[in-house]
C-alpha cells in the first residue's frame, strides 16, 4: 500500500492523457472493468475522487485510475465514468435511493448551511449590460442535466439581462477557491453552461398572482454527482403528494437577502410552515393577488422568510433520509420575514406533469 500525493495526482492524469487518449467530453466510453460509462471532468467522477481522496492507494487502484483516463478538456483531465448517463440519453426523473440524501436568506432568519447539505441549490447566473455578471436567483437540480426554477428568474429579469449559466456545488460565493470546514474541504464549484430554457406556457410576468411559476434549465452537457451536486427527488408518488399538508415543517435554502445585509455569500436555511391556503390567500386578497391551488404558502412568523435573490429556490420537505421539493420560490411580502405574512411558492406537486413532458 502505498500514500499517492494530491498534487502529483492531476499531473500524472494529464500527462498519462497525453500519450493517446483522445475521447471528447460527454462522449460514451468503457472503463478498465469493462462497463459503460462517460468521458467526463475527473473532479465530478465521484467513484474515482473517493480513490483519489484515500489516504492509502493500492497498486490496483492507481493504476485503475490511470487507466480511467479518457481525455482532457480545456486543459483539464477527464476519465470515463460508470454509470453515468450519455448526453443523448432520455432523462427520468431520479428516484428516492438517486436523490434527495442528506449526508451531514431570499433566507430572512436562517442560519448556515453545512458545506454538503442540500447539494442540489443552483445559483442562475446572468450577464448585465455593463458587462458585470451576477447570481440573482436560485433552483434545484432535479436529474443530471436539469435545474427546475421559477418562471420570474427568467422572463421578469431586468431588460438586457441574460442567463448565462448555473452554478453547482457552491458553499461561500466570496470564497473562489475549496470551501472549507473543520470537518474538511468541499469540491471546486461546478459552472454549467445552458443548452435550452423552458418556461410554462401560461406564465405571465406581467400578473400579480405569477401563477405558473415555474421554468426548466438545461444543460450543454450531464454534471456528475458528488458528494456536494446531487438531485433532489420530486413528490411523484400518490403517498408523497400529499405530504404538503398545514403545519408540515418545511426548509427553505439559498443566498438571498438576509435581516443583516444586501444578501449572503454563504448558503443559508430556514424552517418554515406550510399555512393554510384560505388564510393565506385572504392575506394576498387584500394586494390584489388571488391565489389558487397550484401556489402553496409557508412561512409567517416574524424574521423568518425567503426573501430578493431566493426567487427560484427550493421549498423541501423531508421524509424519512429523503427531501423531496415541494415548492419554489415565487414572491412575498415587500418586507421579508412579516409577522403572519406567508411567502407564496410554487406547488411543486401541481406541475410533475409538466416536468416529466418537457424534459429531454
Amino acid at each position: 500500500m502505498y500514500k499517492l500525493s494530491g498534487l502529483l495526482m492531476p499531473v500524472v492524469l494529464l500527462g498519462l492523457i497525453s500519450l493517446g487518449s483522445t475521447l471528447n467530453l460527454n462522449d460514451p466510453c468503457t472503463n478498465p472493468n469493462g462497463e459503460a460509462g462517460r468521458c467526463i471532468f475527473f473532479r465530478e467522477c465521484q467513484p474515482l475522487v473517493s480513490i483519489y481522496n484515500k489516504p492509502l492507494i493500492s497498486p490496483e487502484e492507481s493504476t485503475f485510475v490511470r487507466n480511467s483516463q479518457c481525455g482532457t478538456s480545456n486543459g483539464k483531465a477527464l476519465v470515463c465514468c460508470a454509470g453515468i448517463q450519455t448526453a443523448n440519453r432520455i432523462s427520468t426523473l431520479p428516484r428516492p435511493n438517486q436523490c434527495g440524501l442528506d449526508l451531514s436568506d431570499r433566507i430572512f432568519g436562517g442560519q448556515p448551511t453545512a458545506l454538503d447539505e442540500f447539494p442540489w441549490t443552483a445559483l442562475i447566473h446572468y450577464r448585465k449590460p455593463n458587462g458585470n455578471f451576477g447570481f440573482h436567483c436560485g433552483g434545484s437540480l432535479i436529474t443530471s442535466r436539469y435545474v427546475v426554477t421559477a418562471a420570474h428568474c427568467i422572463n421578469a429579469i431586468p431588460r438586457g439581462w441574460q442567463v448565462v449559466g448555473v452554478r453547482l456545488g457552491e458553499y461561500d460565493l466570496k470564497n473562489a477557491n475549496n470551501d472549507c470546514d473543520s470537518d474538511g474541504c468541499a469540491d471546486v464549484p461546478v459552472d454549467m453552461d445552458v443548452e435550452k430554457i423552458t418556461v410554462h406556457e401560461n406564465y405571465n410576468a406581467q400578473t400579480k398572482s405569477q401563477y405558473d411559476d415555474i421554468a426548466l434549465i438545461r444543460f450543454t452537457r450531464d454534471v456528475g454527482f458528488t458528494d456536494y451536486i446531487k438531485p433532489i427527488c420530486l413528490p411523484i408518488g400518490d403517498a408523497e403528494r400529499l405530504r404538503n399538508n398545514v403545519g408540515v415543517k418545511a426548509i427553505a435554502a439559498g443566498w438571498g437577502r438576509t435581516e443583516i445585509a444586501s444578501a449572503s455569500d454563504v448558503k443559508l436555511k430556514v424552517q418554515l410552515d406550510i399555512t393554510d391556503p384560505k388564510a393565506c390567500g385572504q392575506v394576498y386578497r387584500s394586494s390584489g393577488v388571488t391565489l389558487r391551488d397550484t401556489q402553496l404558502c409557508a412561512g409567517g412568523a416574524r424574521g423568518k422568510d425567503t426573501c430578493s435573490g431566493d426567487s427560484g429556490g427550493p421549498l423541501m420537505i423531508r421524509v424519512k433520509t429523503n427531501y423531496f421539493l415541494y415548492g419554489i420560490v415565487s414572491f412575498g411580502p415587500n418586507k421579508c420575514g412579516t409577522k403572519d405574512v406567508p411567502g407564496v411558492y410554487t406547488s411543486v406537486v401541481k406541475y410533475i406533469d409538466w416536468i416529466e413532458n418537457n424534459i429531454q
